[in-house]
C-alpha cells in the first residue's frame, strides 16, 4: 500500500512489473491511490525509458459486485481490452498472497472469474465460450452461420478457413500443417483489421502436434505479436476441440512457456500457467501529456 505521503504527491506512482509465460504486463493498484487512465497515458508509460516494455497495462481496482477486486486491462496502444487471461493469473497471485484466501474472484468487464492456486502456478476458470455470430462479434449478414469453420473475406496470404471464439474477448484461429504456416508477425496486423472483425480480433495461428499438444503463435489485438496469450490458448484449446483435432485437455505450447488448458464437461475452461514478478518501480508521471 502506498503512504500517506505518496498518496499526497499525485504524479508519484508506483507500478508493478509481472510477467504469464512471457505475457509482460505493468500494474497499477488503484485500490488506495486512483489513475484516471487513458490512450495517452497508456503510450505514456508504454515509451518511458525507465519502466520495463509491456503488452498490456492493468488496473487493480476495488470491486464493484461480490468480487475481491475488479481488472480493467488496456493494451499497449492505449486501446481498451475485454480480458486477458494471464494477466488474471498474475493478478489471481497478488491478492491471494494478500488476503491468504484458498480462491479468490476478480470481477472484468465481461464477467466474474474464479482463481486458485495450484502448486506453483494460478488455475483460472474462464467461463464458457461463446461461439455465435455476433457474439464473437462478426460484421456481415451471416448470424445463423455456424463459427467453426469461417472463410476469412480478401486474406492478406493463403489461409485456411478459421474458427471464431469468444472467451471474454474475441479470437479468430487458424490451424496449419508446421511447413505452411505464414510469418505471424507479417499478417497478423492484417488479419485483425479485417473487415468480418467490427471490433477487431486476436489472431492465433496453431499446429496440431498431436492428441493432447498444440504449438501456438498469438498476434494480440492492439499489442501485437506477444510470447503468450491466455485467452488464446482458450480460445485454440476449444477450436481444437470442436474441430475433433485434439482431446478437450491439452497443454499449448507458446515461444514464452506452456499452458494447461481443460475445457471441462460443463464446457468451463480452466487455464493452468505460471506467473512471475518482474519488479517494481517508482515513475513521476507529471509530465506525461
Amino acid at each position: 500500500m502506498d503512504t500517506a505521503q505518496d498518496i499526497a504527491n499525485e504524479t508519484i506512482i508506483k507500478f508493478i512489473s509481472m510477467n504469464g509465460a512471457g505475457n509482460k504486463f505493468l500494474i497499477h493498484d488503484s485500490r488506495y491511490k486512483r489513475i484516471d487512465m487513458n490512450k495517452d497515458l497508456i503510450l505514456y508509460l508504454y515509451n518511458h525509458k525507465d519502466l520495463i516494455s509491456f503488452d498490456q497495462f492493468v488496473q487493480i481496482n476495488r470491486p464493484e459486485r461480490n468480487g475481491d477486486v475488479k481488472v480493467s486491462f488496456w493494451n499497449s496502444d492505449g486501446t481498451v481490452a475485454e480480458m486477458c487471461g494471464n494477466a488474471v493469473r498474475c493478478i489471481a497471485h497478488l491478492i491471494i498472497k494478500e488476503t491468504l484466501k484458498k480462491e479468490i474472484k476478480i470481477e472484468t468487464i465481461t464477467k466474474e472469474i474464479i482463481c486458485w492456486e495450484n502448486g506453483d502456478n494460478i488455475s483460472v476458470n474462464m467461463g464458457v465460450p461463446n461461439f455465435m455470430w455476433d457474439e464473437i462479434p462478426l460484421k456481415g449478414e451471416n448470424k445463423n452461420f455456424s463459427t467453426i469453420l469461417i472463410d476469412l473475406p480478401d486474406p492478406p496470404c493463403e489461409l485456411p478457413k478459421f474458427s471464431a471464439v469468444n472467451v471474454g474477448n474475441p479470437h479468430a484461429v487458424f490451424f496449419f500443417n508446421d511447413n505452411l504456416t505464414p510469418k505471424l508477425s507479417k499478417f497478423g496486423k492484417k488479419i485483425e483489421k479485417n473487415k468480418i472483425f467490427s471490433k477487431g480480433v486476436n489472431v492465433s495461428f496453431a499446429v496440431i502436434v498431436d492428441q493432447e499438444n498444440i504449438n501456438l503463435s498469438v498476434w494480440e489485438r492492439g499489442a501485437g505479436a506477444t510470447l503468450a496469450c491466455g485467452s488464446a490458448a482458450c480460445a485454440t484449446a476449444v477450436a481444437a476441440a470442436r474441430l475433433n483435432l485434439t482431446k478437450r485437455a491439452v497443454t499449448i505450447t507458446l515461444p514464452g512457456g506452456n499452458l494447461e488448458i481443460n475445457w471441462k464437461k460443463d464446457d468451463h475452461i480452466v487455464m493452468t500457467g505460471p506467473y512471475e514478478f518482474n519488479g517494481e518501480d517508482i515513475i513521476d508521471v507529471s509530465n506525461y501529456k
